[in-house]
């Protein structure tokens, strides 16, 4: 039997977040170490502009946005145990590589700084840069951070659907958060197995409270907020 259910999804304007995962130009931009293989479905998604439509809509209707950075140290290089194939690979292929966890003076324009074309959105108060997730899932402290605003529901998008934005969305499902995806303002490669935003969408509709397009998600966000005030 095809699973078809769905539940009827709501989102708040005063308890709801944009939660963006992966949000820097090794990810996002062309020459990045990471997007040469996601390139085709960024551009075919149109990724970058539903990301900056999404920002747009949180700072305009009074969201809180978070980002949840993934970043390299040197130090990350000198663990014993073996790393699953993709973090192996961008480890040492320096992707979102940093000097160093105690200055950031090589951030600004590399691969692990965030894209240009986002920093107005980003660089004030309502924005909160979580501290890094070292593998996949979310070894931060988004889920405290969110709470500190009192989120219950969380609209998520980023440029690795199936492995780092996943494994946040469900991190953030076990600690009790209501979770929209947006199917359009993500990315992901593939291998001979078949295609990582396949294996992520299908996840989504059986596991997320919703999965929308980005055309959607600003017109609900527009309403609720709307709706709050």
């Amino acid at each position: 039997m095809l699973f078809e259910h769905k539940v009827n999804m709501e989102i708040s304007g005063d308890r709801t977040a944009l939660v963006l995962v992966d949000i820097q130009n090794d990810f996002l931009t062309d020459g990045g170490k990471y997007f040469v293989m996601i390139e085709e479905l960024m551009k075919k998604n149109n990724v970058n502009a539903n990301l900056e439509t999404l920002l747009k809509a949180a700072k305009e209707h009074g969201y809180p946005v978070f980002m949840s950075p993934h970043y390299f140290f040197p130090h990350d290089h000198k663990g014993k145990t073996h790393l699953s194939p993709m973090e192996d690979l961008a480890l040492h292929g320096d992707v979102v590589a940093r000097a160093s966890p105690l200055h950031t003076h090589d951030l600004p324009g590399s691969g692990a700084d965030i894209p240009d074309r986002f920093k107005p959105y980003m660089e004030d108060e309502n924005t909160t840069v979580v501290s890094r997730h070292v593998t996949y899932a979310p070894t931060s402290d988004l889920a405290y951070m969110l709470r500190r605003r009192k989120i219950e529901t969380v609209v998520m998008a980023g440029p690795v659907a199936n492995l780092c934005l996943e494994d946040h969305m469900r991190n953030l499902i076990r600690d009790g958060f209501e979770t929209v995806m947006v199917r359009d303002a993500v990315a992901a490669a593939a291998n001979e197995e078949g295609s990582g935003l396949d294996a992520a969408m299908i996840n989504w509709r059986f596991m997320a409270g919703a999965v929308w397009t980005t055309e959607e998600t600003v017109r609900r966000m527009a309403e609720a907020a709307k709706a709050t005030a």
